[in-house]
């Protein structure tokens, strides 16, 4: 004859006291109440599947009353009969909440920001608050709260559409590039599968893309006359010798404005601007006084050609031979650049 098993009471359970080791309190159709020797209430279940014997969790008490672990008693019984098993059911709604806050971690702008700020020292800061600033005022308002695994085409043109009807079509490119990086990043750390910005062609949005380039001189008369306006230039002193620094050394001009004392060694008559302010992996239009000096110092200088791309700036061979070269031409750029500053004096006589 089977044991009758006395239900519990509220008082019973609220009195119960831990002991050396810990003991179960029974209420009948396998719910029993576990109290701990540190003192913690717990609801337990035990059942039969499939012929084996389970174990199932319902939560503490008090949180979980005496009432609320009786339903859920019932309700997986009803559960079990048609077949369903409680533990895989919880181990199911676990997953999904698991998955609910992965998404809601790995949206659109969390990624795009994790990268961002990993490549931030590589790219100029110029480059880098730009960036930021497109995804802060046109991106993330439409499609950052988007889990980026789930991002569509649709998604993105949405975004480029609202962008070319602000009439601003280089910022639209830029989003374009910056949103396309975004997901060649995800793809390669696991946060999505595919990068939707290959599915559609971005001219279809912002038209014919050409390659900008600034107007420049070449002609020995147009030099000398640029280079007296500048002289005779009335404004602001550090303007006028900001342009003159820029027609001798015809660095970008975010280098020029961003100059530091400490990175100019007078003694070694040497200006060494550091990698990040550089603009050599990012995407470049030349400059007027770069385009100047690039196209006499091919035409007219003897100097090779490795000589004067390097001292652009411009990237020539791999990894290795970039850094290799940096060191194997610094004499000859030394002597480049006198060439280039007695060239443009002459002009001027």
């Amino acid at each position: 004859m089977a044991r009758t098993i006395q239900a519990l009471t509220a008082t019973q359970i609220k009195q119960a006291k831990p002991k050396e080791k810990d003991y179960k309190l029974s209420d009948g159709g396998g719910l029993y109440l576990l109290v701990t020797k540190r003192g913690t209430k717990l609801w337990r279940m035990k059942y039969k599947f499939d012929g084996k014997e389970k174990l199932l969790s319902l939560g503490a008490y008090p949180e979980v009353a005496l009432l609320k672990a009786r339903e859920l008693r019932e309700k997986h019984k009803i559960d079990i009969a048609n077949g369903i098993n409680p533990n895989a059911i919880k181990k199911e709604k676990k997953l999904q909440i698991k998955e609910d806050e992965l998404k809601s971690i790995n949206t659109f702008e969390n990624i795009a920001l994790e990268r961002l700020k990993k490549v931030k020292d590589e790219i100029s800061e110029s480059h880098y608050k730009r960036t930021a600033n497109i995804f802060k005022n046109y991106v993330f308002k439409s499609m950052g709260d988007i889990p980026i695994d789930e991002v569509q085409a649709s998604d993105i043109i949405k975004v480029l559409v609202s962008m070319m009807e602000k009439n601003i079509k280089n910022s639209t490119q830029k989003a374009f590039q910056v949103i396309s990086k975004t997901f060649k990043y995800a793809v390669a750390h696991g946060y999505a599968s595919r990068n939707p910005a290959n599915d559609f062609d971005i001219s279809e949005i912002v038209g014919k893309i050409n390659e900008q380039h600034y107007p420049t001189i070449t002609d020995n008369t147009g030099i000398k006359n640029l280079l007296i306006s500048i002289k005779e230039y009335q404004g602001e002193t550090s303007t006028k010798y900001a342009l003159l620094m820029l027609a001798y050394t015809f660095v970008r001009p975010t280098n020029a404005r961003l100059a530091l004392w400490s990175e100019i060694d007078l003694n070694a008559k040497q200006w060494v601007i550091p990698a990040k302010k550089m603009k050599t992996k990012e995407e470049f239009t030349p400059h007027g006084f770069r385009a100047m000096f690039s196209t006499i110092a091919h035409e007219k200088s003897h100097f090779k050609y490795d000589v004067i791309e390097t001292q652009l700036a411009h990237s020539v061979g791999n990894s290795v031979s970039q850094a290799y070269n940096r060191a194997k031409y610094l004499d000859e750029r030394v002597d480049l650049m006198q060439w280039w500053s007695d060239y443009l004096d002459e002009v001027q006589r």
